[in-house]
């Protein structure tokens, strides 16, 4: 999907995140000419500016009233920013914010009315274009915008929009933060390889190509759902269902992942308080 109709787009905040969805955007024909970078606490040194020849700005210094404006800063600082933008927009301005836990009717407490304000919740594979975006507007949007927005989503991988902004606290706490979940469980399994004899560069090679394989079939096979691509694999007294006994048992597995899904969720609910 081409995003050679953007004109304009301002990147506040250039994180792992931020730039993450500029490395997929890019990839997808973005002219690097029309983003404008602010982000205080890096320099021009920065590896990702210097290896796409992107400039840094002064968030004084560039347009703020026309064009698309990225918020991907951290929830602790984004009320002193908000503080500084009120006085930079308009209602040409169309604010897009990742910043999880922070709800619109939050936005507008410091933005007014003027903007437009779209919520998102993105996650890290967008870099390659393998990500899912949950999106949430307030308004009906005029088409124009909403191609506009579902190209810049549509070219990081899968999106979908949320009636209900509620959701995004679990969509935060399942697909923003899932990456992590899964790195923790390949993780975990190298390291147990290593303590039952495997040298460390193998069990990291098992561990992260069998994920990286698991996801493919899954993906390659649309027909299959989840549980049936499980059981293909468990086969009646073999091994993997001696483990499968050990995740399953009373729900262990389950249980314990339910207790930290719940807890990414509660931290969201708080972060704009």
């Amino acid at each position: 999907m081409s995003l050679s109709t953007i004109e304009n787009i301002s990147i506040i905040g250039f994180g792992r995140m931020g730039k993450s969805m500029l490395s997929g955007w890019l990839n997808n024909q973005l002219d690097k000419e029309v983003v404008r970078i602010v982000d205080p606490f890096i320099d021009d040194k920065d590896p990702f500016l210097i290896n796409h020849n992107l400039k840094l700005y002064d968030m004084d210094k560039i347009r703020l009233d026309d064009g698309i404006v990225l918020i991907a800063v951290k929830p602790q600082v984004a009320g002193d920013l908000f503080d500084k933008l009120k006085e930079m927009i308009s209602e040409n301005t169309v604010i897009i914010s990742i910043i999880a836990g922070y709800s619109v009717a939050d936005m507008r407490k410091y933005l007014g009315p003027k903007p437009t304000i779209i919520r998102t919740m993105p996650n890290t594979p967008a870099a390659i274009g393998r990500g899912i975006t949950a999106l949430f507007s307030e308004n009906k949007l005029p088409q124009d915008l909403i191609s506009k927005v579902e190209s810049l989503f549509g070219s990081m991988g899968k999106f979908f929009w949320v009636e209900n902004e509620t959701d995004m606290h679990a969509i935060t706490a399942i697909s923003g933060s899932g990456p992590a979940y899964y790195y923790l469980f390949t993780e975990c399994l190298s390291a147990i390889a290593v303590k039952h004899g495997l040298k460390k560069e193998l069990a990291e090679i098992l561990s992260t190509q069998t994920f990286i394989g698991s996801s493919a079939l899954m993906e390659n096979s649309p027909n299959i759902g989840v549980v049936e691509h499980r059981e293909n694999v468990t086969s009646p007294g073999g091994t993997t269902e001696a483990a499968l006994k050990i995740f399953m048992n009373n729900d262990k597995l389950k249980l314990l992942i339910d207790e930290a899904v719940g807890m990414a969720i509660e931290r969201s609910k708080s972060l704009s308080k």
